[in-house]
């Protein structure tokens, strides 16, 4: 069977069932064109309508602040983008809104994961061997013999590569602008992501919007983005803002990124780079292969089970 013919069923809480032609969910959302913010100057007045749906949301303040998100994606520090309605003209044809910016995520060798324990003996040896205090390098090395003799080997060779790190920054003069760490992953960062409340589509879509606009417009300039710098993950940081506590909200949210936008928790070797600016937040991540591969079965694979009120919707 054609991929054309195939019949979407969505289960839609409000409605019920509802069946529509696979090859018509895409022609919905080609009213709707990405651009850059800062593409416009008219998008200056137009932005001033956009709306939240949480009332004194960071998002919405991000976007209508000229020394933000103007200002920032003017400098190229955060590419803002704005997803339009074509077939609606004044303020009210914004969608949603979203940034990407370049990022990073740092990793461990799985085999330098350290207990607690073998932390507090192998540091002070480390230091030991750089400050080439012999005696204090003894006691730690008979220590560390004493207390993991299974693992003695593998816990030296491990400070061997430290202490290179160490020196290595030290000895190129840039020890104090120089953070060591054993990997590192490129990676493209999903800053913001947020609907329009007082957007009003002309059309009876019957899918969530931010669940569309993300697969239909958001994925292909990731993967645009990704193919001509390279990249190997995009991530976001979930946050909830709710004046009922943290909890339930986040949690609600980070469910919704995981289940329909495919993202998930890093495995022990990741590690976020997390600006203070994130605090509370949640980090979750996605392969850029995942992605693309999840863009391609995205439709099928939320035939029977996509309904409304996600957040983000």
């Amino acid at each position: 069977m054609q991929r054309e013919n195939w019949l979407l069923v969505i289960r839609v809480s409000f409605w019920g069932v509802i069946n529509i032609n696979l090859s018509k969910v895409h022609e919905l959302f080609d009213v709707y064109e990405c651009e850059v913010l800062t593409s416009h100057i008219e998008n200056k007045e137009l932005i001033k309508g956009f709306v939240s749906a949480k009332e004194g949301d960071s998002l919405e303040s991000y976007l209508k602040d000229p020394a933000k998100a103007w200002k920032e994606d003017s400098d190229g520090e955060t590419r803002v983008y704005i997803i339009k309605d074509k077939s609606i003209k004044g303020a009210t044809n914004i969608a949603c809104y979203f940034s990407l910016k370049c990022g990073l995520l740092v990793g461990d060798k799985i085999e330098e994961k350290l207990s607690e324990e073998e932390l507090a003996l192998l540091e002070p040896y480390i230091e030991a061997k750089r400050k080439n205090d012999g005696n204090a390098e003894q006691n730690m090395f008979d220590a560390i013999n004493s207390f993991f003799p299974n693992r003695a080997d593998t816990l030296f060779a491990i400070a061997s590569e430290r202490l290179n790190r160490k020196t290595e920054a030290l000895q190129i003069g840039q020890s104090e602008n120089t953070i060591n760490v054993p990997l590192c992953f490129s990676a493209i960062e999903l800053r913001h992501f947020c609907r329009n409340a007082s957007y009003r589509s002309t059309q009876k879509l019957n899918i969530p919007l931010g669940f569309g606009l993300f697969w239909e417009k958001i994925v292909p300039v990731i993967l645009d983005i990704s193919d001509r710098i390279g990249s190997k993950y995009v991530y976001l940081f979930a946050a909830d803002k709710t004046y009922n506590g943290m909890e339930v909200g986040t949690k609600s949210l980070i469910n919704h990124y995981k289940e329909n936008l495919k993202f998930h928790e890093c495995d022990n070797v990741i590690k976020f780079v997390k600006p203070d600016y994130d605090h509370w937040c949640y980090g979750l991540i996605q392969e850029i292969s995942e992605l693309r591969a999840n863009k391609e079965a995205i439709w099928e694979q939320f035939s029977d089970v996509l309904e409304e009120g996600l957040p983000g919707n």
